[in-house]
């Protein structure tokens, strides 16, 4: 919102409506954001969203960390996605999100990196109910039930792929698999593995990954990119030169 007119809304509004596609949206990530908001047009960054038409079940509000009662109400009656990057929020120090106040407001909750800095959706999932915890002082705010379908399920379904994001006979064949022999994942059950995952788990756990059929990953290699630590390295270097 802040980087966008308002005037400039809705042709991008009525675009995105046309082709039912998907809105995505950074909101309310940081107060100044807000208080520059309000400078402008009296109004909060939902409530110029909620004006423009913007909110709806195609759109996602990414961050939204600082939001009103009525924001709240908005967004989650507006059936729009929330798309919480914890380990972004807390790396630029904006505070933490009613992640699960919007989800029983009615926005589905996703998942996001938002960064390069920190590249590990396990991470993000566990510390959608760890950062609650800190906020509230108590525990128990998401199963990991409901964290691993934002992960996967709601967060496909956000990017306008509700055919994703589950393994059953015609879904997209987009997973991973995840090592379980690492001391992270020792004791694993069966019966807990949602837990174990969720909250054990890392990105350097992962064995294999496959995207639309294709495999991307294999045994821990990737094989479309042959030294993914030295192109990393290269892009690190031309872009600070």
């Amino acid at each position: 919102v802040r980087a966008v007119p308002r005037e400039q809304m809705d042709p991008v509004v009525a675009w995105a409506a046309d082709r039912d596609a998907p809105l995505h949206v950074h909101l309310s990530e940081q107060r100044a954001e807000n208080e520059a908001c309000q400078a402008a047009y009296g109004l909060t960054p939902a409530q110029v969203l909620a004006e423009a038409g913007a909110l709806g079940p195609r759109t996602s509000v990414v961050h939204a960390t600082h939001l009103t009662e009525q924001d709240v109400e908005l967004i989650g009656a507006s059936r729009a996605y929330t798309c919480m990057c914890p380990t972004t929020e807390r790396d630029l120090a904006d505070g933490i999100g009613p992640a699960r106040t919007l989800y029983e407001a009615g926005s589905p909750v996703t998942l996001g990196s938002d960064s390069h800095a920190v590249i590990d959706l396990f991470e993000e999932a566990r510390a959608v109910e760890l950062d609650e915890r800190l906020r509230t002082e108590t525990r128990g705010h998401w199963s990991a039930a409901e964290l691993l379908h934002a992960a996967t399920a709601a967060g496909h379904a956000s990017l306008g792929w509700p055919e994703a994001g589950r393994l059953e006979p015609g879904a997209l064949a987009d997973f991973v698999t995840i090592a379980l022999d690492t001391p992270r994942l020792a004791g694993f059950r069966p019966d807990t593995a949602a837990e174990s995952v969720v909250f054990a788990a890392t990105a350097a756990d992962v064995r294999h990954v496959v995207v639309g059929g294709r495999p991307v990953v294999r045994d821990g290699a990737h094989l479309l990119v042959g030294d993914v630590a030295g192109a990393l390295e290269r892009a690190f270097a031309e872009v600070l030169a």
